[in-house]
């Protein structure tokens, strides 16, 4: 396998709302912790819906962002189900 070295390799989080979540407040928790999460590819929201939401992240700082997010779950709202590389097998 050949590394992404310019663009990084990439990990998609899919979260369950487990109460009724804003994105904005989704967006104001990463930014707060901004410095725990920062790598080549910065935190990027890809979905968000009313019962589920997908967020991109840097593969180093996937284990640390489920960690945090599950940390702080029930502030947020979010639970984290299922990490992958790719959308498609999200969505399955």
């Amino acid at each position: 396998m050949v590394v992404k070295e310019k663009r990084g390799r990439k990990r998609y989080i899919l979260f369950e709302h487990t109460k009724e979540v804003e994105k904005n407040s989704i967006k104001i928790f990463l930014e707060e912790n901004s410095k725990l999460i920062n790598g080549k590819i910065r935190w990027k929201i890809i979905t968000f819906e009313t019962e589920k939401s997908i967020i991109l992240i840097d593969h180093t700082k996937s284990h640390i962002t489920r960690n945090l997010i599950e940390e702080n779950r029930e502030k947020l709202g979010i639970r984290p189900i299922k990490t992958s590389g790719t959308l498609k097998a999200l969505r399955k």
